[in-house]
């Protein structure tokens, strides 16, 4: 939604004039469109990397711990080496594989949280933007601007007085 600079009538971003005074909303449309979704989507695309990034160091983490664990394992097996590192290799396999699945499902929760709050923001925004221009047309006085027509009748006007 946006408000006609003219007038202050509400109007659509898709409509290319206003309904009430026949401003042209077209390019204050492409400025609100591009001016809106430039800072969201930086600041959406910062916030996907910083969650792709942690996702990626706890599956790294995770799938070092897991080697570890199976080569205890395979070590333990081949070789004659105490007790203890069987149950400690069936220990490191587990967790290692439990921290990647941390990782996928900790950026899982990240994405959708965010995703969460960028709505809540930007629905926010919308109903405070509403609230303030309901206020300022109360108590502001609109100012009428003369059509096309009205224009140029008085630009005849003036053009047969001055003859």
């Amino acid at each position: 939604m946006i408000h006609c600079p003219t007038c202050g009538h509400q109007s659509e971003l898709d409509q290319k004039f206003c309904r009430k005074c026949g401003f042209n909303l077209e390019q204050i449309s492409k400025l609100v469109v591009a001016g809106a979704g430039s800072d969201a989507e930086s600041g959406r695309m910062e916030n996907d990397r910083a969650i792709l990034r942690r996702m990626y160091r706890w599956m790294m983490w995770g799938c070092l711990i897991l080697l570890v664990g199976l080569l205890m394992l395979v070590t333990g097996k081949a070789f004659d080496v105490p007790k203890f590192l069987s149950p400690l290799a069936s220990f490191l396999m587990i967790g290692g594989t439990a921290a990647a699945t941390y990782g996928v499902l900790a950026a899982l929760r990240d994405g959708v949280v965010s995703s969460k709050k960028l709505h809540r923001k930007t629905n926010g925004h919308s109903q405070l933007a509403g609230s303030q221009t309901a206020e300022l047309s109360d108590n502001a006085i609109a100012i009428s601007v003369p059509s096309v027509t009205e224009r140029t009748t008085q630009l005849i006007g003036e053009e047969n007085t001055k003859q």
